[in-house]
C-alpha cells in the first residue's frame, strides 16, 4: 500500500505504533513469542489472524469497510476477531466508489477463493460472517487498491484457524 496523507493526529498515532511495534520486536516479543504484533492493516497477508480496534459487529456486511491504520496480528491459536482468507490488488483506474467496491469485494472474495481456504466440507459456524477491508477515495487517489477479505464472529473473539488442513 502506498503511503496515505496523514493528518498530524494520525501520524503522532502511527509512529507511537510503530515504536511500539519497534520496543517489541528489540525486547523478543513477536509471533515466535505468541505476543500480539501491532502493525500497519496493509500488511495483513493471507491466514493472518487479527484484532481491530472495533469490533467485528460494528461492520457493516453490505459495503467495504474502509480499513484502519493498524491491527493487532496475532497468532490463530490465540484469541482473535478476524481471520484474513483472501488478499487482492484492484486494478488501476478511477475509484468505483462505495457502491461499487462492494461487488468487486464479492467477485474477488466469494465462491471458489473462500472454499478453497476453509475447505469444501467445511462446517463453518452459522454466525460466521464475511467482511471486506479496502480503500476510501482518498487513498484510493494516493495509490492503494488492496482489499482485504476476512472472516469474524461477530458475537467475539474465536481461537483457532479456519484454513482447512
Amino acid at each position: 500500500m502506498s503511503a496515505l496523507p496523514r493528518s498530524p493526529r494520525s501520524r503522532a498515532a502511527h509512529g507511537a505504533a510503530l515504536a511500539l511495534a519497534l520496543f517489541l520486536g528489540v525486547c523478543g516479543a513477536g509471533p515466535a513469542s505468541g505476543a500480539a504484533v501491532f502493525g500497519d492493516t496493509s500488511d495483513i497477508e493471507v491466514g493472518d489472524c487479527f484484532n481491530a480496534s472495533v469490533a467485528p459487529k460494528e461492520y457493516r456486511t453490505d459495503k467495504v469497510t474502509q480499513a484502519p491504520l493498524t491491527v493487532d496480528t496475532v497468532p490463530c491459536d490465540q484469541p482473535h476477531q478476524s481471520e484474513a482468507y483472501a488478499v487482492f490488488t484492484l486494478p488501476d483506474g478511477p475509484y468505483p466508489g462505495e457502491a461499487g467496491l462492494l461487488p468487486l469485494a464479492r467477485e474477488k472474495c466469494g465462491g471458489k477463493v473462500l472454499s478453497d481456504y476453509v475447505g469444501a466440507d467445511a462446517k463453518l459456524s452459522a454466525t460466521l460472517t464475511e467482511y471486506f477491508f479496502g480503500p476510501g477515495a482518498d487513498n484510493w487517489k494516493a495509490g492503494d487498491r488492496k482489499l482485504i477479505c476476512y472472516l469474524s464472529e461477530p458475537a467475539g473473539k474465536t481461537t483457532g484457524s479456519l484454513r482447512a488442513a
